[in-house]
């Protein structure tokens, strides 16, 4: 073994380690039959649940959104940001948590935003922040509770998740600060300096500066919502990690984090399962929300 084989680059980890630990699809080699499922799924939710697509939120053409009200009047709201490591996937291959949050009383949003590279990093977390602005201001538009808006995210959408519940709402979009009322991330990346380092740098093509913008870790607010954190127990050690590392400073901060890990599962498993009415962390999300469960 070499000498840089035998380099630590980031924690314990020597780069080969490093690139592995950042690379979902090196750990799972069936993905496409995730990827596949996600399609069908969605495709599913949208011709059998009442929804309104591809509604514009910015001048751009991926900022749009999809919307699956609920009947319930003034009922809360649950934003969704998919994952796909920044490069992939949209908001239309993530209509299927619809099925799960609609028939309990939630407006369920699912919003679409530019991918890496056509757009940077930063102006992907853009879009989603101004997603959420306008789901707050036009929530009467579809019967919803601005005032009971909540966010949850997967994988790469757990890191714009992040950068969500850290947003000064205020400064930057003259909003109420606490506009978020709570949160569920699920495997994603909060301390972005492992990932500059890995091999998914290629592609991001981050600097220190862009780190620190980038990493919710360092940008942890006094009054940030509840939080519901998590990944799963057959995820990468970087990527549980990364979440236990989050939740122990927001708590540190003296603020609300529950962290559930789900045993057994994958980075792909947990995409379908954390959003289920049966799994631990779907049922902690409808108790911050404050919705019985059926």
């Amino acid at each position: 073994m070499t000498e840089a084989e035998k380099t630590k680059i980031w924690l314990d980890y020597t780069q080969e380690q490093l690139d592995y630990n950042y690379d979902q699809r090196a750990l799972i080699l069936n993905f496409q039959e995730y990827f596949d499922r996600y399609d069908a799924d969605s495709k599913r939710a949208r011709a059998t649940t009442n929804c309104r697509l591809n509604v514009s939120y910015g001048p751009s053409k991926d900022e749009t959104l999809d919307i699956f009200p609920t009947k319930k009047a003034r009922a809360p709201i649950v934003v969704f940001i998919h994952g796909g490591a920044w490069t992939r996937q949209s908001k239309d291959v993530v209509s299927y948590p619809a099925e799960h949050f609609v028939p309990v009383g939630v407006n369920y949003v699912a919003i679409n935003f530019g991918l890496v590279p056509a757009v940077s990093l930063d102006e992907q977390v853009r879009q989603a922040r101004a997603s959420i602005a306008w789901v707050y201001r036009n929530a009467a538009s579809f019967g919803a509770d601005p005032e009971q808006l909540y966010v949850v995210g997967h994988s790469s959408g757990a890191h714009v998740t992040g950068m969500t519940i850290v947003t000064d709402w205020d400064k930057e979009f003259g909003l109420p600060r606490n506009v978020i009322k709570g949160a569920m991330s699920y495997s994603g990346m909060y301390e972005l300096e492992p990932v500059r380092l890995s091999a998914r740098n290629e592609y991001l093509h981050l600097d220190a500066a862009a780190v620190d913008r980038n990493s919710s870790i360092r940008h942890i607010p006094s009054d940030g919502p509840p939080l519901i954190i998590g990944s799963g127990g057959r995820e990468h050690e970087e990527f549980q990690r990364q979440s236990k590392v989050f939740a122990e400073a927001w708590r540190a901060a003296g603020l609300s984090c529950q962290e559930i890990n789900l045993p057994g599962l994958n980075h792909f498993d947990v995409s379908f399962e954390f959003v289920d009415r049966k799994c631990p962390s779907m049922i902690a999300m409808l108790k911050l929300m404050g919705i019985q469960r059926p």
